[in-house]
């Protein structure tokens, strides 16, 4: 029997109220203060006497929790005593499944035995890499399939061809090495290609409160390209007003009194922004990009009381950035962490470290902050030091598997202050994590693009997608401050599109 329009309409909209009498009257989108209760601040030492915390979630404690504990229920491993009984080995495995049946030169595959038996894993999955472009570009140039490759077919002549856009550090020594085996005693001129370098702001070309804001995202642990970005735009703005108003004209973009510039000037430049985007000089994104430097520069200025009126706080211009992702179902999962338990020198860091960045959608920067003072393992609170605010740390619920990877962590990490960074830089720690997840993702078969900024995809999609979850709470544990940001995160497969359509089309039938 076919429903009724009416009817089914009404009942699509029912199911998106949310059911909790905690939220009637509250606007889907809006934050309604009546309702909630204010975050704690600072939790006690994990070695200290607990205090029970009745006050840590703005929402229901026992619905937040449950939908933390259970957000994942992928099958691994809860303990050390759980590692599978006969270790693997990455090297081997790449040489296995990887190396054997795909490098077709008998010379290039003895000298990827050589760093299998003698360099790290990873050295060999790069150099692995290498070798897969080197066949290409030879099948490319005499125009022979690769399967049908062999040592013969390296002649001097198709090995300058490979020689012609050497980009890195790597792909020129394995180039000298590959040389060494075809053509001994022969010379050639490897070199490498410098990447294209955009101009640096030298510091006498930056205004001196640009230098002070420069010292600040720095130490908030922002990359060099983006303070890069900040200095190019903010004295792209300085420069604009020196040009093209005569209240300016006298100083340099450099020494402009800041606190002679209106928020008038800035809503001109938002506009000359976009007339530059109308004529095709600048794509929407980096339009707003350009806006959003100009502006936090500004709200630096007010916070510091350097200018006297919050001339910043503008609405910035809108940009679509929305990018879809495919992200790992309940076996992926499994494959990842058990891949991690049979594989890694570390397993108890690692599957603590993928672990975080999953259940609790931890950002790198994070992860590398935290500290174990900051997790109280009795009331299973952990406290957050997010995104540019590592003096403002979020309480969060610690997830029940979770609780379980870092308290077997710490067992074996007593002596350390830090969770994961302990002794090494920042760099360092992202290179070496990375690298991991290069390795572990290959060995399950993963070919999800995002690097781990993956795990804060699927840890917020994941919440969007359980039943009665008020778009706030995902807001709130993903830490972000606005909700278009959490959009962004939100990604649907094609099968639960499908359905939905599905849904609306049974309306009409």
């Amino acid at each position: 029997m076919d429903k009724d329009p009416k009817n089914a309409i009404n009942e699509l909209i029912s199911n998106q109220k949310p059911q909790n009498e905690l939220w009637k009257g509250t606007e889907l989108f809006l934050w309604n203060a009546s309702s909630t209760e204010e975050f704690i601040n600072g939790i006690k030492n994990p070695h200290d006497v607990h205090l029970t915390t009745d006050a840590v979630w703005d929402v229901s404690k026992s619905k937040v929790r449950n939908i933390m504990d259970t957000l994942f229920n992928y099958e691994g491993y809860d303990n050390s005593t759980d590692l599978p009984h006969t270790k693997g080995n990455i090297a081997d495995w790449l040489w296995e499944n990887r190396v054997q049946p795909s490098i077709k030169l008998d010379k290039v595959k003895i000298y990827l035995k050589r760093i299998q038996t003698s360099k790290a894993p990873i050295e060999l999955y790069d150099f692995y890499e290498e070798a897969l472009e080197f066949q290409q570009q030879i099948s490319t140039y005499i125009k022979k399939p690769i399967w049908q490759l062999n040592d013969l077919d390296i002649t001097e002549i198709n090995f300058q061809y490979c020689l012609k856009n050497v980009n890195s550090d790597i792909k020129k020594f394995f180039l000298n090495q590959i040389a060494k085996l075809y053509f001994p005693g022969r010379r050639f001129n490897i070199v490498k290609q410098n990447k294209r370098i955009l101009s640096k702001l030298a510091d006498h070309e930056l205004h001196p409160y640009l230098k002070n804001f420069n010292d600040q995202i720095q130490s908030e642990g922002r990359s060099g390209g983006y303070i890069k970005d900040i200095n190019r735009d903010v004295m792209l703005f300085l420069n604009w007003l020196v040009n093209n108003y005569a209240s300016f004209n006298d100083f340099s973009p450099n020494a402009i009194p800041v606190w002679l510039i209106e928020r008038d000037h800035i809503l001109e430049f938002e506009n000359y922004l976009k007339r530059c985007h109308s004529k095709g000089l600048y794509s929407e994104i980096t339009v707003s990009n350009k806006f959003y430097c100009v502006i936090s520069f500004f709200k630096y200025l007010y916070d510091n009381r350097i200018i006297p009126k919050n001339i910043g706080s503008i609405r910035g211009i809108s940009a679509q950035r929305y990018l879809h992702r495919d992200i790992p179902n309940k076996d992926q999962l499994s494959d990842f962490f058990n891949t991690i338990a049979r594989y890694s020198d570390d397993p108890d860091y690692d599957i603590a470290f993928f672990g975080s960045l999953l259940h609790l959608g931890l950002r790198f920067c994070e992860a590398e902050r935290l500290n174990w003072e900051d997790i109280n393992f009795q009331a299973r609170i952990i406290k957050i030091r997010g995104k540019g605010k590592a003096g403002k740390p979020v309480p969060l619920h610690l997830p029940k598997k979770l609780y379980q990877y870092l308290e077997s962590l710490y067992k074996v990490r007593t002596d350390e202050k830090s969770v994961f960074k302990g002794r090494q830089s920042k760099k360092v720690l992202y290179g070496k994590m990375l690298d991991k997840y290069k390795l572990y993702s290959l060995i399950s078969g993963w070919t999800f693009p995002g690097g781990l900024h993956l795990f804060r995809h699927t840890f917020i999609t994941k919440l969007s997608l359980r039943k009665n979850v008020h778009p706030q709470i995902i807001k709130r544990l993903a830490r972000h401050t606005r909700l278009d940001t959490t959009s962004k995160y939100l990604h649907r497969q094609n099968q639960e599109l499908n359905d939905a359509m599905q849904k609306i089309d049974s309306i009409w039938r």
